[in-house]
């Protein structure tokens, strides 16, 4: 069990704890369209500045869907893929250009719907054990419009936190605020990303670290 007064890092013990706390992952009612496709994204554990954190990224204007909104690596699986946990893998090397190969992933939990139940998506917890250089990611500007990181201390901090409705069910999770020093147009990380990401809702790295 970890402590929030202890300095966290992502060591070996520590990502072993996270691994078997997320063979153990909560599930859902949630409703599907019967012909609902799968997708599947990455929460990314990393190591920025020295201080362990979550990537994410902002999707690019010019999209279909969710234009200029906080996400994190995805999309729909390919008829290629040979799997979702592939389909995650690959859409992040697409997306911010980080090879499969320097992702370890922890675990994965219950898929979740977009917000029409046409997609099933699966999320996964993976851990990128080189430290990232944010400046220096390869990402897609056809796909992104920029990669940033928020470190977990931050995202555990109270004031920076509100518990809401999740769409029309009965769940609640929480929304994060995005730092005003990153000049970004959300000023919050909500929905579908931030319920996957959330402690009260998900068995990601905010419940493994608080519980």
């Amino acid at each position: 069990m970890l402590s929030r007064s202890a300095p966290l890092l992502f060591d070996a013990p520590t990502l072993s704890l996270f691994e078997k706390r997320l063979l153990n992952i909560p599930t859902f009612k949630f409703k599907f369209k019967p012909d609902a496709k799968d997708a599947a994204v990455l929460l990314p554990l990393c190591t920025v500045n020295q201080k362990p954190s979550v990537l994410f990224t902002v999707r690019n204007l010019n999209m279909r869907t969710h234009r200029g909104e906080i996400s994190f690596p995805g999309g729909k699986s390919d008829p290629t893929d040979t799997n979702v946990e592939h389909t995650a893998l690959r859409e992040t090397t697409e997306e911010i250009g980080l090879p499969s190969s320097s992702i370890d992933i922890l675990g994965r939990y219950a898929a979740v719907p977009n917000y029409n139940g046409s997609l099933r998506v699966h999320p996964f917890v993976g851990f990128i054990p080189q430290d990232i250089d944010i400046a220096k990611l390869d990402y897609n500007p056809d796909e992104v419009s920029s990669v940033f990181s928020l470190p977990i201390d931050y995202l555990l901090q109270p004031q920076v936190r509100e518990l809401r409705g999740f769409r029309d069910s009965k769940h609640k999770y929480t929304v994060f605020k995005v730092p005003d020093h990153l000049g970004l147009a959300e000023t919050e990380i909500w929905g579908l990303t931030s319920f996957i990401m959330d402690g009260k809702s998900t068995c990601t790295h905010v419940r493994l670290i608080e519980n």
